[in-house]
């Protein structure tokens, strides 16, 4: 395991903070050199100004070039000035000279003289020139003088060295003076105090005692008398320990003796009872274990058997009640859709109940094989593995069945109660349309129609269902009877919109349509395209009736021969938030 320095750590904190600190006085010092620097350029800048403005202004005045070039050469030719611009009254320039800045930056007009800030490295003065002439003063140009960072740096070169030259002379004797402190007040100490301990001997603790040199009233010599408090409170206890030793040994010695006269006596006289007590324990327990598990089996298999049973009978009084519903519901034609309906899940229904009660009755066949074989004491693991194994299929075969059933049930159900009943409740209008469809499968399932829904997932409204499944139920069987009498594959299309607070309705088919004298007739009551073949002719009558009646809307019908029927419906619903 690795371990670091304490002195190393310390003084490299120590060390650290003093660097930062070093080097943050002295940049601050460097930058307040330079700034210093810049301030007496610019003073200078200026003196330069107010000395050659009155000449430079008279030139200009004058137009005298030759002197206004003297000048220039003059001033450019100053430590202090890296550049210089001159220019007349109209703002042209007359000498550029030097490092400067762009013309663009300069003012354009009159105005007081002003220091130019640094940019890319140069700053400046500028000024303007007044030519004073029989009294008058008159603006006849301007001056701008300009310096660098170059020439403030090379002016305080000599300072940074002395600045930069001293920090590091100061650092390094800082450096010398903490080494030497650490080393002889730390690190010394340390190691002979580590050196000592590393000599420490269990079995010489008078010779593993510590023993500092040069340690005058420091914390090192309280760590001294402590660990060599702690050696004499080790030996004392050391003492005392070979003296208990002592005596336990003695007391082990004598109780050693006795155990073992004790255990031969007794493990003589228990040893064979003990065997045979263990033995049939052991059996008594797997026998008792396995015949509990038996009776839990049996239990459960007779429970599940009872709940078949009633699950049947159930079922069977559900059964006789749709039948008694149909052959109420034949006595009306307003409902004779329905009966259809329940002929087809009666049907439907009687398939996996029978499976189901085939099913049942194996459960308990083999049940009582299994109950009586277990009175006899006959069972085996293999025939209970095996009654198990049929059990479990038999129990799926249930299950599957009895949840189709259901399913069919549940889908007839609500249809069939809404349209006996004109009772409004909340539906969702899809989910609802596919209820209604579902329940027309008997009637659809041998033939290859195609019923496609376009409708809103989420359109939820409250409304009289039993009115709507009864218009469904009656367009769609009609499209199959009559649209589709000499069409294997025919297509429905029913799309539903909302506008406001009315839903539209628009269904449509491609069977064999109607002529425009049918058409007129279509909703009359009595009319029917198979007058000698069963049909009453109410069926489109009744579906006028709940649309304009039960319903307050409007329906209108389009066809022609070979071109389908197309049934537009609108009535006002109360819709529902889906987000309440």
């Amino acid at each position: 395991m690795s371990t670091s320095s304490i002195s190393k750590s310390l003084l490299t904190s120590v060390l650290s903070v003093y660097f930062v600190l070093t080097l943050l006085v002295t940049s601050i010092q460097v930058v307040g050199e330079y700034f210093d620097t810049k301030s007496v350029l610019i003073q200078e800048l200026q003196n330069q100004q107010s000395t050659f403005s009155y000449p430079l202004a008279r030139s200009l005045w004058e137009y005298n070039s030759p002197q206004i070039d003297a000048i220039a050469d003059g001033l450019i030719n100053i430590p202090a000035i890296a550049g210089l611009i001159i220019r007349d009254d109209t703002g042209k320039v007359v000498i550029e000279l030097g490092q400067t800045i762009p013309i663009s930056q300069l003012p354009n007009g009159p105005t007081e003289a002003f220091e130019l800030n640094e940019r890319d490295g140069v700053f400046g003065y500028f000024s303007t020139l007044v030519f004073e002439f029989s009294g008058d003063s008159m603006l006849v140009g301007d001056v701008t003088l300009f310096s660098t960072r170059d020439i403030a740096i090379e002016r305080i070169k000599v300072s940074l060295y002395f600045i930069i030259g001293s920090a590091l002379i100061k650092s390094t004797f800082l450096i010398l003076l903490f080494s030497l402190a650490f080393s002889r007040m730390l690190n010394r100490p340390m190691a002979d105090l580590i050196d000592q301990i590393k000599n420490f001997r269990l079995d010489d603790l008078e010779h593993s005692k510590v023993h500092l040199r040069d340690q005058r009233n420091t914390e090192f010599v309280l760590l001294e008398q402590a660990y060599n408090q702690l050696i004499d409170t080790l030996y004392d206890y050391q003492e005392g320990l070979q003296q208990t030793e002592q005596q336990l040994l003695q007391a082990n010695k004598k109780l050693d003796e006795q155990n073992n006269i004790l255990e031969q006596e007794v493990a003589r006289k228990t040893s064979n009872i003990t065997r045979i007590v263990i033995d049939l324990e052991r059996r008594k327990h797997e026998l008792e274990t396995r015949q509990d598990s038996l009776e839990n089996e049996i239990r459960q298999r007779q429970a599940v058997e009872s709940e078949l049973r009633k699950t049947n009978q159930r079922l069977q009084t559900s059964l006789s009640a749709l039948e008694r519903a149909q052959d109420q519901l034949l006595e009306s034609e307003k409902m004779a859709s329905l009966g259809g309906l329940v002929a087809g899940i009666t049907h439907d229904v009687n398939t996996p109940i029978g499976v189901s009660v085939t099913a049942a009755t194996l459960i308990r066949d083999r049940l009582l094989d299994t109950e009586q074989a277990l009175h006899n004491r006959e069972l085996t693991q293999t025939q209970l593995e095996t009654f198990l194994a049929q059990g479990k299929e038999a129990l799926n075969v249930v299950e599957r069945n009895l949840a189709r059933a259901s399913d069919l049930i549940s889908s007839f159900k609500q249809v069939a109660v809404d349209q006996t009943s004109e009772a409004t409740r909340d539906i969702n209008i899809k989910a609802y349309l596919t209820d209604v469809i579902q329940a027309l499968q008997p009637q659809l399932r041998h033939t290859e129609h195609r019923i496609s829904v376009s409708c809103p997932e989420h359109l939820e409204a409250r409304c009289p269902a039993g009115a709507l499944a009864q218009i469904f139920t009656n367009l769609i069987m009609n499209s199959v009877i009559h649209g589709f009498e000499a069409k294997p594959k025919g297509n429905i299309d029913i799309t539903i919109t909302r506008s406001q607070d009315r839903l539209h309705v628009i269904y449509q088919d491609n069977g064999k349509g109607l002529d425009q004298q049918q058409l007129k007739q279509l909703f009359d009551p009595f009319f029917t395209t198979k007058q000698k073949q069963g049909g009453s002719g109410l069926g489109t009558h009744i579906v006028r009736n709940l649309v304009t009646q039960t319903l307050a809307g409007e329906i209108s019908a389009e066809s022609a021969p070979n071109q389908g029927l197309r049934y537009v419906i609108e009535f006002p619903l109360t819709f529902l938030d889906p987000t309440e």
